[in-house]
């Protein structure tokens, strides 16, 4: 399993100069931390976990979000368990997803039971661009999260601004 710290930094809880470099610039967070020392020791247990990479975790409100890759086309039931044994003990609402390029796909992943309709680009003078997702407004309490909070998990895991909408 390859984790945003080195692996004798996730295995022994105590960061080399290295990974506390990483962490006091902000390219890895505290939760990065926790949860990369989490999935080394179940690694032991699951094999299959090698072949994973954790690229990012969020918290927000409610909620802690693992964007993760690998696996040979992710194997979704072992990363559900592996969600809800990581609920279980950190007594939040744990959501592990799958990188991908598409910002509806993730957003999917996120707020799942709840739909997403669809996304357009919407781009802006100055060249950046910014996404605007439709969701049925039916689906506004089957959300885990509040819409500011998806949004935000977003923008700091896609780096992409998001606007929901609902309809």
């Amino acid at each position: 399993m390859k984790t945003p710290i080195c692996f004798f930094c996730a295995k022994s809880g105590v960061l080399c100069p290295r990974c506390q470099e990483k962490l006091d610039k902000g390219e890895v967070t505290e939760a990065d931390v926790e949860v990369s020392k989490w999935f080394i020791d179940y690694e032991a247990k699951n094999p299959q976990l090698r072949e994973y990479v954790i690229h990012r975790t969020v918290k927000v409100p409610k909620m802690m979000i693992i964007m993760v890759s690998g696996g040979g086309g992710a194997d979704r039931a072992l990363l559900s368990k592996l969600s809800r044994q990581l609920s279980d003990e950190k007594r939040t609402n744990v959501r592990i997803v799958e990188k991908t390029s598409s910002i509806k796909r993730l957003l999917e992943q996120i707020v799942t039971p709840a739909r997403v309709m669809g996304a357009n680009t919407v781009w802006l003078p100055d060249g950046s661009w910014e996404s605007t997702i439709r969701m049925p407004r039916s689906d506004l309490r089957k959300m885990p999260l509040d819409p500011k909070s998806a949004e935000e998990a977003i923008k700091m895991l896609a780096g992409e601004v998001v606007h929901i909408v609902f309809e």
